[in-house]
């Protein structure tokens, strides 16, 4: 488990909080999305921003003696699942899935990985039942803004391949 620049990038699952069209990191609480929790406990008048749209998104660190992201002893870094569930849990109304591009330095884990760099190339198409007041539209909208596609989970899967080096647990 150390950090090793890879070669090829790595291509994961994740899941985001869909905003107004934009992709948040965050987590899942109680049926609640609250985004970026480090950056809110460490500078409490930030406003999270959001996964850039025409850019990479180069990983920090929020800890005290921040340091480059990813470290071995530490969470930082883009997180990614090696593999997608049959059934992907969407435990809030903003939860969303796709598939990352990452690279740079990389910490391998036992069921994926945490990369300093990392880029949204497809989200999953599956509409969230508890999104009532959106109806789908967040995750067209997110899709549309990223400028990526939509697909069913095996063309997720298929699409994540083309695009690196994929991975199983």
């Amino acid at each position: 488990m150390s950090a090793e620049p890879v070669a090829v990038p790595l291509v994961g699952f994740r899941r985001w909080g869909a905003i107004r069209g934009a992709l948040y990191s965050g987590i899942f609480v109680a049926g609640r999305f609250v985004p970026n929790p480090a950056l809110g406990m460490i500078a409490p008048r930030v406003k999270p921003v959001p996964w850039p749209t025409s850019e990479d998104r180069v990983a920090k660190c929020f800890a005290l003696r921040g340091h480059d992201a990813p470290q071995r002893d530490c969470n930082c870094g883009f997180a990614a699942y090696y593999e997608l569930d049959a059934e992907p849990e969407l435990p809030a109304r903003e939860a969303v899935w796709g598939v990352i591009a990452a690279w740079g330095r990389v910490i391998e884990c036992e069921h994926g990985f945490r990369a300093q760099y990392a880029r949204p190339i497809a989200l999953l198409d599956l509409r969230n039942p508890a999104d009532y007041r959106e109806k789908g539209r967040r995750i067209d909208n997110a899709a549309e803004a990223y400028g990526i596609p939509l697909l069913e989970r095996a063309e997720l899967v298929a699409y994540a391949a083309w695009h690196g080096e994929l991975r199983t647990a």
